[in-house]
């Protein structure tokens, strides 16, 4: 009597890296996008944030302005990350950035500093568009806005 031995012939297992094969390459352009504009939704979350802190941090701190400012001192240099100083210029917390993004002005002036008063409202610029997007096409840009009073509000898409 023969005994049997289970296992893959060497067809099986070449189709079956072949099958595997195929799909990875029909499904990484999808992924590449997925990654690409989780990256862009994750900088506009992080520019939030850094709103949100730097307006709490100014009506925690009585009398005292807190400064969002890119870590560049150039205009518009907000690419390379950006941070928060409170008024006696101590560096409260910093971010990086890995998405492109825009800082302008309602008059789409660049914007080199984001000053909030003691009440959480703006100091000097009365509205704050931020643009996040990426260079590749077919990325979904975000937007981050700050309004009169100060809050800040992110959406899809680029600012109006």
């Amino acid at each position: 009597m023969k005994t049997r031995v289970s296992g893959f012939t060497l067809v099986e297992m070449v189709v079956t890296v072949t099958i595997i094969g195929v799909l990875l390459a029909i499904s990484t352009p999808g992924l590449r996008q997925l990654t690409l504009n989780q990256g862009v939704k994750s900088a506009a979350f992080d520019v939030f944030s850094a709103l949100v802190y730097a307006r709490s941090e100014a009506i925690k701190r009585p009398g005292e302005t807190v400064t969002l400012r890119p870590t560049s001192a150039s205009a518009g240099a907000w690419v390379n990350g950006f941070y928060v100083r409170d008024g006696a210029g101590d560096q409260l917390r910093t971010w990086t950035v890995a998405s492109n993004i825009t800082v302008t002005d309602k008059n789409t002036t660049p914007v080199t500093s984001i000053v909030f008063g003691k009440d959480g409202h703006l100091t000097v610029t009365p509205k704050i568009e931020i643009n996040l997007s990426s260079a590749v096409d077919g990325v979904s840009p975000r937007c981050v806005q700050v309004d009169l009073t100060g809050r800040p509000y992110a959406a899809l898409g680029a600012c109006p």
